[in-house]
């Protein structure tokens, strides 16, 4: 058996090491800080203390705390699309600034500057909704738009770089200065750039999408609208869900705007039963919402500050830690980072599911109580959303059993990836 996991850790990190794998890889590294930054104040202001909630609303501090919040993960496409080009363009032994420049500017090519507000008519309470120019909806430079942020990061920046490297620019004298001849060595394959991708974006426009966005959006979507509720339709769900994560784009939002009739009716029927003290008709969609089904994250983080052996990832551990121990994971995501990270992509993917299934096992054997249908706020530390959720101080148990299991799903993976890093630790320091 050991063998056999050291044979599939060999390959996932040969995988990983591929070059545009290692490009992506890199670039999440590389804005890891703007996630953790925006997850400690998201922290700050979530904090399940409800005079501290107070004070926070009565001084107008949470909307102040909003804003780095907002920075940090309503622009994320855009740090995305900047740190994909600039590794890209480093890898190519060309100008990384220069190139990562071109790239932001073909992915706003790609993005509608056209956005809609809704105002309601007093007379019949109908919504009206307004169409307002030359604006750019959160939405598209957001975590929705990571996916296109990566790719135009990859595919401009690799066209730029190929017609730099076949001379299709304006070389001056040598006598110029350096400044002002990169300016116009970069002029013709900008224009290329720019040129191919507005074209695409004339092409996406004349189909029922209408946008990039939308397209690649409404792709992901499909496969989860036919979709329909009980046992399957949560797996389909979790799985779905950090599946789309793994590759950058925020599965959360996704899988829940293609699933939310379903989520939103099982959760309205099951606080309706709370409320009047029966058993909760639909328990399984109950469990996706609580911690059990995310305890993959603090596990790894708890791996990072008690048996790393790399500074890297025992410092990173102790930073997310706070974050996770409150269920905020991009810290993890995008400092690990998890998100295209081939090594830990098998315990990623089994964690959340196998997680569910033994707690579904559990609760319908007897074990452990059902949910009660009680709405748990999701920024509680795990151990006590699993008390609220189910009523029964034997969750306290569970969770820490639960925490061992992904404890030992990630442990074989996480000793890969930390001894990579001790070792690229350790070369530095002999270079030094």
């Amino acid at each position: 058996m050991k063998e056999k996991i050291a044979k599939l850790l060999q390959k996932t990190t040969e995988f990983t090491q591929m070059r545009y794998i290692r490009i992506i890889t890199n670039a999440f590294i590389s804005i890891a800080a703007i996630s953790i930054a925006g997850s400690i104040f998201s922290l700050l202001k979530s904090l399940p203390i409800q005079p501290w909630l107070n004070f926070l609303q009565v001084t107008g501090i949470d909307s102040l705390l909003s804003v780095p919040i907002a920075i940090a993960n309503d622009l994320m496409a855009i740090y995305v699309c900047l740190a994909v080009s600039y590794q890209t363009a480093k890898e190519f032994k060309q100008d990384p600034f220069s190139a990562a420049v071109i790239a932001l500017g073909a992915f706003m090519i790609l993005t509608p500057f056209v956005g809609m507000s809704y105002d309601v008519d007093p007379a019949t309470g109908n919504y009206i909704i307004n169409t307002m120019q030359n604006v750019i909806p959160i939405d598209n430079v957001g975590a929705r738009g990571i996916f296109l942020g990566i790719l135009c990061g990859l595919l401009a920046t690799r066209l730029y770089c190929f017609l730099l490297e076949k001379k299709v620019s304006i070389k001056l004298p040598d006598s110029v200065p350096s400044n002002v001849s990169k300016m116009f060595e970069s002029m013709v394959p900008g224009g290329v750039v720019y040129l191919i991708f507005l074209v695409a974006r004339y092409g996406v426009s004349l189909t029922t999408y209408g946008t990039f966005q939308n397209l690649i959006y409404k792709l992901l979507q499909a496969p989860l609208v036919a979709v329909g509720g009980g046992l399957a339709g949560c797996l389909i769900y979790i799985i779905a869900g950090k599946f789309f994560w793994f590759f950058g784009v925020h599965g959360g939002m996704v899988t829940y705007s293609a699933m939310a009739v379903i989520i939103r009716t099982a959760s309205a029927a099951n606080q309706s039963a709370f409320a009047v003290g029966e058993a909760a008709p639909f328990p399984e969609w109950a469990l996706t919402m609580s911690s059990w089904c995310e305890l993959g994250i603090l596990s790894l983080v708890l791996l990072m500050i008690f048996l790393s052996k790399s500074q890297r990832y025992k410092s990173l551990g102790k930073i997310a830690f706070p974050s996770a121990l409150f269920g905020i994971g991009e810290p993890v995501m995008f400092g690990a980072p998890l998100v295209y990270n081939f090594t830990l992509f098998i315990p990623y993917m089994l964690s959340a599911p196998l997680t569910f299934l033994l707690t579904y096992g559990a609760m319908k054997i007897g074990i452990l109580a059902s949910p009660t249908g009680a709405a748990v706020s999701a920024f509680l530390p795990d151990v006590i959303k699993g008390v609220l959720l189910t009523k029964s101080w034997f969750a306290v148990i569970w969770t820490l059993l639960m925490i061992a299991f992904n404890l030992a799903l990630y442990y074989p993976f996480f000793k890969a990836i930390d001894r990579k890093a001790l070792e690229e630790e350790n070369t530095k320091e002999v270079s030094e």
